[in-house]
Order: C-alpha cells, then sequence, then structure tokens
C-alpha cells in the first residue's frame, strides 16, 4: 500500500510541475489510476479501506486542481 501511496503523491507532484490541466489529470485518473487502483483491491494486495483512502486522496488533490483554475 504504501509503494502505490508514494507512486500516487509523485504523479500529482509530477502534475503540479508540469502544469497539467484539471481536465489532463481528470482524464487520468478516470482511465489509467482508478482503474490501477482497482486491480490492487480485486486482487487483494489493498483492502477496501486503503482504496478508499487512496481515491480521496486523488480527489482531494483533483479538486485542488479546480479550485486552482
Amino acid at each position: 500500500m504504501e509503494e502505490l501511496f508514494e507512486a500516487i503523491k509523485r504523479y500529482f507532484e509530477e502534475v503540479r510541475e508540469k502544469g497539467l490541466s484539471y481536465e489532463e489529470v481528470q482524464y487520468e485518473l478516470d482511465y489509467l489510476i482508478y482503474p490501477y487502483i482497482g486491480s490492487f483491491l480485486s486482487n487483494g494486495e489493498i483492502t477496501k479501506e486503503e482504496a478508499i483512502e487512496l481515491f480521496k486522496f486523488c480527489e482531494e488533490n483533483l479538486k485542488a486542481l479546480k479550485d486552482k483554475r
């Protein structure tokens, strides 16, 4: 779980560095990152609670990007 969280955290750091738009990040979350989290959940590598924590982290960062516009 910790490695996955760190990878997602790094992703959002890169988003800020590159200046990606809200729409670009939303697309990547919907089609790349959320399914990735889902695969870890379905394989039993993370718990439902951990998945919820990751999804919330992503949504909070996405909301921060939207508010920044």
